[in-house]
């Protein structure tokens, strides 16, 4: 083993023992392990790709029939991505109003989310949504922001680009230098709409509300928007879906948050999540079709995931990212920021 991954093990070792599993984004020791790793992003990405497999995972099928199931899969390191069920009520076939497409809709199934691509282009439409929020609603075109649980907090996601870290760029990746110039300061933002446990219908309730920054009746989503006013959010969401609601329902809250801030002018980008708890990949299914339903962005890092160790999960309690997962889905962000400021022309 040489002196690479021998350190990022090491740093892998250290963040779970000091208990990852917990999932606190406010625990100190993790902070300043998270800064740690930021410290040396470039030599763990040339980890990363040095422990990516010579052959590319092969994609299954994707099966037409949906099923339910309350077991948690028990991932390993070896095993092929499990195929996705299709929820029945939810119609992929016909093109979608919200897509605002008038020509024959040709573009890929929601059932084939497995092989679209990580970094996703800007449609038109996503070009519109960002525009009209900057021109009509006075959405800040240099904010960010993310709705999730505890990986979504800036420790883990993004946050690394507001520390002032020298190094974090390989040379070839120096041209990223312009997004994080441009969303400076967005990347450390301790959103309204994160929070552990997080989930779809969670976000959308006035209870999972901070009191102390938000007003009366304002749900955690309408609060995020108002404090930040960002132009895009991620939409990091899926890991903590109830047991034994239908992926219909989950449909219904994703599609109410994808509107709730297209109405406000604000561009969702929704994630693909590398975990599977729901079996089947069926939440990340789901995700792809409200994606293709309303013509925006979709983030496939559960593709980019896939040639990881373990699939970017942590050994020990796979629901969670493993860190040097933190670090490429961060990379990944970073470089979709960068293609959504050239397809706006924001630099």
């Amino acid at each position: 083993m040489n002196r690479k991954n021998r350190f990022l093990q090491a740093i892998v070792s250290c963040v779970l023992l000091a208990g990852i599993t917990s999932c606190r984004s406010d625990d100190a020791t993790i902070q300043d392990l998270s800064a740690e790793v930021a410290s040396v992003s470039t030599s763990i990405q040339q980890t990363i790709e040095a422990d990516w497999t010579s052959t590319p995972t092969q994609i299954a099928a994707v099966s037409q029939t949906a099923t339910a199931t309350e077991e948690m899969p028990a991932p390993t390191g070896t095993q092929e991505p499990t195929k996705a069920d299709t929820p029945t009520s939810v119609p992929e076939t016909e093109p979608s109003a919200n897509s605002g497409t008038s020509t024959p809709d040709v573009r890929p199934l929601a059932s084939h989310w497995q092989i679209w691509p990580v970094l996703p282009e800007f449609s038109d439409n996503a070009k519109d949504i960002f525009r009209k929020g900057v021109e009509e609603f006075g959405t800040n075109p240099h904010v960010f922001s993310k709705i999730g649980d505890c990986q979504s907090t800036p420790n883990v996601f993004m946050g690394v680009y507001d520390m002032g870290y020298d190094g974090l760029l390989a040379d070839e990746d120096l041209y990223l230098q312009e997004a994080i110039n441009f969303f400076r300061g967005s990347f450390s933002i301790e959103s309204l709409a994160v929070h552990d446990g997080m989930n779809g219908s969670s976000v959308l309730t006035t209870t999972w509300a901070d009191p102390a920054l938000c007003e009366p009746n304002e749900n955690a989503l309408d609060c995020e928007l108002r404090i930040h006013n960002p132009s895009i959010m991620f939409i990091n969401l899926g890991t903590n879906w109830m047991s034994g609601l239908e992926m219909d329902v989950y449909y219904d809250y994703l599609s109410e948050i994808v509107e709730t801030m297209i109405g406000r002018g604000v561009l969702p980008i929704l994630s693909s999540k590398a975990d599977n708890v729901e079996g089947g990949n069926r939440i990340n299914e789901v995700t792809a079709q409200v994606a293709r339903d309303y013509d925006i962005p979709f983030f496939n890092f559960w593709k980019s995931a896939q040639e990881l160790n373990n699939h970017g999960l942590a050994q020990d309690n796979p629901i969670y990212l493993s860190v040097s997962a933190w670090n490429w889905r961060n990379y990944q962000a970073l470089k979709l920021l960068y293609n959504a400021g050239k397809a706006f022309e924001l630099f």
